[in-house]
């Protein structure tokens, strides 16, 4: 009755210092169940994350992630709590449990930050959790991915070869240093136009970012990470904050334009008529739609998804593959002597022509070395691939159990800088290590790679990607002498996708 016999006004004026009160009392049962009752309570871990998923978005915003998940795992051990309901595991002999191919574990809530905004896509290969659904779906269109599909554009690719090359000769010419890092960015993402659409986005050609593409990815990327790691309840309100940010509206929109490039090369596509002698994805993807669409689902919805995939996440993250040999090679310079000395050798012995071949520069050992050894030092992708415990749970290999519905994932740059099996250098960048190693040794440190994933979900674009990188370092080695003072470094920024930049360089003309 005391609360009735009040005025209005002292009810009113009550009421926050309730709502608070209620407020510190749940928090307080939050932090003693977190802390003590939870069933991931026995994992160690510093107390924020377990507390919060805000430690995941400030890591992102700050853009270390990776950095401090490696040191939160020096620090507790191999497994580690990183949210309330998810731990991360760092040793290698879980891969194959965690990403297991008989009866995979589904991917996360995670992955669905990363669908396209606007599309009519049902599927899509990376960010459909489903294993069921993806299954069927990868069997539909898994073949147009394929090595061999993916060189029957080899000619397209080898014109943004020569095209990035004569760039390069300007940068000679008039005596001007050199920002590679974009210039392989625009390479890439002209290869991604070529080989996808047919047609190259005229990055090379106009020697400019192309629609403002980088420059809005670059942009969305930092600000849909942080979202990401969001409480799936609070993701859509976040994304409203885009709108009341113009430089985050600007890149929002800028990346709709390539939502909208995809709908419309989709479109056109579909009105062209049939042509055996287009191998572009898009082409072949219609092709899968024309022929078995009825039976696999597959419409040109999800084609367009593909395409957006292609141009958002295969584009960016092979610039970082590309800028990560380049960056390394030319800050070893042991290293680059071997490599020029292994190619020139190609080159005089006829093994290497001009325009290179897949199938020739595939055949040098050292190359693949050096190029396998950035990957492990610096894979594109420096965040956890979670994966939900099953409904019987998952035991892990140093023997917790993970209940069902709770998310664990690995790292790969955290994984792949084990010293246990890459050895107590594994810190450092040394290419011999995967021509030293015996078989046995060698299939250990293969199966730990998790640069493009592992399991039933590797990525689909990892042979484009691979090739990219094969066909472009040894053209542009055999061409220039390229530097970087040695105080000089590059920037990164973990944005889910790691973006790098400042690989700036000297660059001149080899007498060859």
């Amino acid at each position: 009755m005391s609360f009735l016999s009040g005025s209005v006004p002292d009810k009113l004026a009550s009421v926050p210092a309730q709502a608070g009160v209620l407020l510190l009392v749940y928090w307080l049962v939050w932090i003693i169940y977190s802390r003590t009752f939870h069933p991931l309570a026995k994992v160690p871990g510093p107390i924020w994350p377990s507390l919060s998923r805000t430690w995941l978005m400030y890591r992102m915003y700050i853009g270390d992630y990776q950095l401090s998940q490696e040191a939160l795992h020096k620090k507790y051990g191999s497994l580690i709590r990183i949210a309330p309901n998810e731990l991360a595991y760092s040793n290698p002999d879980g891969v194959p449990v965690i990403y297991r191919i008989s009866n995979p574990l589904e991917k996360t809530d995670w992955y669905h930050t990363w669908k396209g905004a606007g599309l009519k896509s049902q599927i899509d290969m990376f960010s459909i959790t489903n294993e069921k659904k993806h299954t069927a779906y990868r069997r539909a269109i898994g073949g147009v991915y394929s090595l061999t599909s993916i060189l029957k554009n080899e000619e397209l690719m080898n014109r943004n070869v020569t095209m990035l090359l004569d760039r390069l000769d300007g940068f000679v010419e008039r005596a001007e240093e050199v920002d590679l890092g974009l210039w392989l960015e625009m390479y890439a993402y002209d290869n991604i136009g070529s080989v996808f659409f047919g047609k190259p986005f005229g990055f090379l050609e106009s020697s400019s970012d192309h629609g403002g593409y980088i420059a809005a990815v670059h942009k969305a990327m930092p600000f849909l990470s942080v979202v990401s790691m969001a409480p799936s309840y609070a993701r859509s309100a976040l994304m409203v904050v885009a709108a009341a940010v113009p430089s985050l509206l600007r890149a929002v929109l800028a990346v709709d334009d390539i939502r909208k490039t995809a709908v419309r090369e989709t479109e056109e596509a579909m009105a062209r008529k049939s042509d055996s002698q287009r191998h572009d994805m898009l082409t072949r993807l219609l092709k899968v739609v024309e022929d078995a669409g009825d039976k696999t689902g597959v419409t040109h919805h999800e084609v367009t998804g593909e395409m957006w995939v292609a141009v958002i996440a295969g584009a960016d993250s092979t610039a970082g593959g590309l800028r990560a040999v380049i960056y390394h090679v030319v800050k070893h310079p042991t290293v680059m002597s071997k490599l020029i000395a292994e190619i020139d050798s190609a080159y005089a012995n006829g093994t290497l022509t001009h325009p290179e071949q897949h199938s020739q520069v595939t055949t040098l050992p050292y190359l693949m070395a050096v190029c396998k050894e950035a990957a492990r030092v610096w894979p594109s992708f420096q965040v956890i691939m979670p994966r939900y415990a099953p409904a019987q749970g998952l035991r892990l290999p140093n023997g917790f159990f993970v209940p069902s519905g709770y998310g664990v994932g690995m790292n790969p740059f955290v994984v792949q800088r084990d010293t246990d099996l890459f050895g107590v250098d594994a810190d450092d960048f040394r290419p011999e290590r995967w021509l030293e190693a015996d078989a046995s040794q060698l299939r250990r440190m293969n199966a730990a790679m998790l640069s493009f994933g592992a399991g039933t979900r590797t990525c689909t674009g990892q042979h484009l990607a691979m090739a990219e990188i094969y066909k472009i370092i040894p053209e542009i080695l055999r061409r220039f002498t390229i530097s970087m003072p040695p105080e000089k470094e590059w920037t990164a920024f973990n944005a889910s996708f790691n973006l790098t930049s400042g690989v700036v360089c000297d660059i001149k003309r080899r007498e060859i």
